[in-house]
């Protein structure tokens, strides 16, 4: 089974958005957003979402995703399922 798991880097001051998926270790640049001041890291967290529909996961298949914001300290990461992706916010 593959290790999968996706950074998400970026901020709004920016608005500069890189994602990168990560298979067994091995990064690989999915896509950028450029210029999207508001609502950059939902869109890039729907596209990942898309990406792995796309890929034939179901959408209560679960994945791992790392915010990294240039110079911050703690950056969090987040588990995820296809579903939530796809709506770029947490089910709770």
């Amino acid at each position: 089974m593959k290790d999968r798991y996706f950074k998400i880097t970026g901020t709004r001051v920016t608005g500069d958005y890189f994602v990168k998926e990560y298979i067994n270790g091995v990064p690989n640049e999915l896509f950028k957003i450029v210029k999207k001041y508001k609502g950059g890291l939902k869109e890039a967290r729907q596209r990942i979402g898309e990406h792995l529909k796309n890929q034939g996961y179901s959408m209560n298949d679960v994945f791992k995703h790392e915010c990294i914001v240039p110079g911050r300290k703690n950056n969090p990461s987040h588990k995820w399922t296809i579903e939530e992706y796809l709506i770029g916010v947490p089910i709770k």
